[in-house]
């Protein structure tokens, strides 16, 4: 296979809608921002686009762009920009609403969004920091958005956050080597998270958790390069693997979930007797990017490796698993997204990139053929998989890092480094 795909980038001045808003109010006559396009060639385009007020219909503004390029609104703050110069048709979707505690959103003074997570029924969602701190906040389109609860379970950074399928509890871990199970039952008014159970064991910092099933048990894996599994009622550790084939090679990111039809061959069965707290745990496959530039794969009952990659270039630094649709991504610090099928992971189906900024984030969206990326550089976008393009790009950050992402039936969630959480909706 030759190498990654190159896909373009559609960038825009962060605060256009400000700018359309204030034309389209009347409180300038007209007014512009920039708009580029880099299709990774002599092709790309830079451009400036007038906005003005439509001489027949006042509610309606006219965009007049200075280069070989258009942009035109096709809904509610979303927008479609296209080129005859190598560009396709690229869609920008706006936040449908944006989070920002002016405690932790200051633009001076912004705090670094350091873990993140939605409930599954989409009633709240919690931020982590790197002081230690957690927060839960409705999902009510509220200025400030309203917080239930606080805390702040861990002595340093909160690297992790997921949410149980209750919606009502949460698992944090952080760069402390400890994981708390926090109860987060919104409340009228906020109310102090304390740690219902804490887990210790892990000895370098916690990058990622899971939860099985419906949560009796939970994995969690770390920079100490392994992976373990616990028992929620105890607070107990049941097994412990070793990464990188052994070697414990530190764990950057981990995906959990269950075996697809046809995936990978199961392991021998382990032989130890299945320990009686685990609980199904028989089905599952955890995959763990690794900082030794490689993935691998291990059979959760078994507590096997089934599959290790081979090394690629760079750093592995995200990972996700889509059992349903049988496909695995990942991606790298160097910025490069592979996508596999799960039936043959030899080689990837497909493999991108937009640049040189790491991937700091990726979930699949939809049916399985959109993937979701963040990255460093906080041009977060949705990636069409087959045939491979870019469906739409996330705007909202402004050059910062873009480390948390959630799917919600089709919205998306994203937190940065500016410490606001925007929701995208019907963005994939």
């Amino acid at each position: 296979m030759s190498g990654p795909s190159k896909l373009p980038v559609v960038t825009i001045q962060p605060t256009f809608i400000e700018v359309i808003e204030e034309v389209r109010a009347g409180l300038v006559p007209s007014d512009k921002f920039w708009l580029s396009c880099d299709n990774h060639s002599e092709h790309s385009i830079h451009s400036k686009v007038r906005v003005t007020l439509d001489e027949v219909n006042r509610n309606t503004v006219q965009f007049e762009p200075s280069g070989e390029v258009e942009i035109t609104e096709s809904g509610q703050n979303n927008y479609v920009v296209s080129s005859k110069r190598g560009i396709p048709d690229t869609k920008l979707f706006t936040p449908a609403h944006q989070y920002a505690d002016p405690t932790r959103a200051n633009p001076q003074h912004p705090h670094r969004i350091t873990a993140f997570d939605v409930a599954p029924d989409g009633s709240q969602f919690a931020t982590g920091f790197l002081d230690g701190s957690v927060h839960i906040y409705g999902t009510e389109m509220k200025n400030p958005p309203v917080e239930t609860a606080f805390g702040k379970p861990h002595k340093s950074t909160t690297t992790s956050l997921q949410f149980f399928p209750s919606s009502r509890v949460l698992l944090s871990a952080g760069a402390d080597f400890t994981l708390c199970v926090l109860p987060a039952d919104p409340a009228p008014s906020s109310s102090a998270l304390t740690p219902a159970r804490t887990f210790t064991g892990h000895r370098r910092a916690i990058t990622s958790t899971a939860i099985v099933a419906r949560g009796r048990n939970i994995v969690s894996a770390a920079l100490d390069g392994t992976v373990r599994l616990w028992d929620v009622s105890s607070g107990e550790k049941i097994h412990v693997l070793a990464a990188g084939g052994g070697s414990y090679a530190p764990v950057n990111s981990m995906s959990l979930g269950a075996r697809a039809t046809a995936a990978l061959p199961a392991a021998a069965p382990a032989a130890a007797a299945p320990d009686p707290r685990e609980v199904d745990t028989a089905d599952k496959l955890v995959f763990c990017a690794l900082q030794t530039n490689s993935f691998e794969a291990f059979d959760l009952g078994a507590r096997a490796p089934v599959h290790a990659s081979m090394p690629g270039a760079a750093p592995l630094t995200a990972i996700d698993y889509a059992p349903a649709h049988s496909l695995l991504a990942t991606g790298s610090a160097a910025g490069v997204v592979e996508v596999f099928d799960t039936r043959a992971l030899g080689t990837p189906v497909a493999a991108f990139t937009r640049g040189e900024a790491g991937v700091v984030g990726l979930r699949f969206a939809g049916d399985g053929q959109a993937l979701v990326v963040g990255t460093a550089d906080g041009l977060a976008f949705v990636a069409g998989i087959s045939p491979l393009r870019v469906g739409a790009e996330l705007v909202g950050a402004d050059c910062d890092p873009v480390r948390g992402l959630c799917v919600v039936g089709r919205d998306v969630w994203s937190a940065a480094d500016d410490g606001i959480v925007r929701r995208y909706a019907a963005a994939c």
